[in-house]
């Protein structure tokens, strides 16, 4: 059945066994209004379609899920939400060579930023993570791995634009593969592990990368979940999970988001499960360990929260989903970037 043949459906709450709670930084309100003015000063969109961006509220999105030490983690957060949703942008809308090429440019900029950037995308990246380096202190191999994920990331990002671009579905299996990347949980929890000091052997343990994956793929099924009306107005659906669940098992829109749902509960039960279940490292890192899986947790939950509290998804009609978990899919619209736009922005 085709989805626009659905005038309401109902979602699930994907976290209903999630121990995490919303939890937000007060300090939002203090650094606000100068996390805007810094993406605001690229000039990456026209006035109209940045005043969308805005209304997304990414820095909401870094409040709750960011570390919560300082103001400037907090803004460093506010900083790498805004990164990803601009480079996401840009990258939905760019051929295959366009997206090679700002991909490339900004994991040069992390290895150099002392060096000003040729393009907007990447001087955005440049200074973001010139900033991180010296909020977060020493920790090389955070550092590096941080990188490694965010390397990874934007590898992805090629691959799904080769998928758009080529209208392949992906089974639900390989999707998950694939999704673990382009969604962010990774370089998102490697960067919120900056200044753990945790080592690389912890990660490399099998439970460790069992319960990342398991936090990635709950982070990638919430926002695939409730970004999936607005994919779908943009004609951008085709790379969503819940297109590859009814591809793959011919199953209407609804019946996609109750699989959704079976799979988030035994997702939940293997990461609680894998978390009882850690060795210990000795105090000191196991304290590390501890505190860098609830900040992971926190951005599972953290994801679920802001897309309601947005207007992303939703628009004024967030907290009512929450409550009744009704929807209805929106018609026809367009992104927030232009092609004429991106090509001045990377040329």
């Amino acid at each position: 059945m085709s989805p626009a043949m659905l005038s309401q459906f109902t979602i699930p709450d994907l976290l209903i066994n999630w121990p995490w709670k919303r939890v937000s930084n007060d300090g939002l309100c203090d650094i606000d209004e100068e996390a805007n003015a810094w993406v605001q000063s690229f000039d990456l969109f026209e006035p109209e379609k940045f005043d969308k961006f805005k209304a997304c509220n990414f820095n909401l999105l870094a409040s709750f899920i960011g570390p919560t030490e300082t103001l400037g983690h907090l803004r460093i957060a506010c900083d790498l939400m805004n990164f990803y949703f601009a480079f996401d942008e840009y990258t939905d809308l760019a051929t295959r060579e366009e997206a090679l090429k700002i991909a490339r440019d900004v994991m040069e900029t992390f290895r150099n930023t002392d060096s000003p950037a040729d393009t907007k995308i990447t001087e955005m990246s440049r200074q973001f993570f010139k900033r991180t380096i010296n909020t977060v202190g020493e920790d090389p191999e955070g550092i590096e791995r941080f990188i490694a994920d965010f390397d990874a990331y934007t590898s992805s990002i090629i691959q799904e634009a080769d998928d758009r671009s080529e209208g392949h579905i992906r089974t639900v299996k390989e999707y998950l593969i694939l999704r673990r990347d382009t969604c962010g949980a990774k370089p998102s929890f490697s960067f919120f592990g900056l200044g753990l000091n945790i080592p690389n052997e912890v990660f490399n343990h099998p439970l460790v990368k069992s319960m990342t994956e398991g936090a990635s793929d709950l982070i990638a099924i919430i926002n695939d979940m409730h970004s999936y009306g607005l994919e779908y107005s943009r004609g951008l659906d085709g790379h969503n999970v819940v297109t590859a669940i009814m591809h793959e098992f011919d199953l209407d829109l609804q019946g996609a988001l109750y699989w959704l749902s079976g799979y988030a509960t035994s997702t939940t039960t293997k990461f609680l499960s894998d978390w009882e279940n850690l060795p210990s490292w000795g105090p000191e890192v196991d304290k590390a360990i501890c505190e860098y899986f609830d900040r992971v947790a926190r951005c599972v939950r953290g994801y679920d929260q802001w897309s309601y509290e947005t207007k992303r998804y939703y628009g004024q009609n967030g907290s009512q989903v929450q409550k009744t978990r009704k929807i209805v899919l929106r018609p026809r619209d367009e992104a927030y970037l232009t092609r004429e736009q991106l090509q001045i922005s990377v040329a």
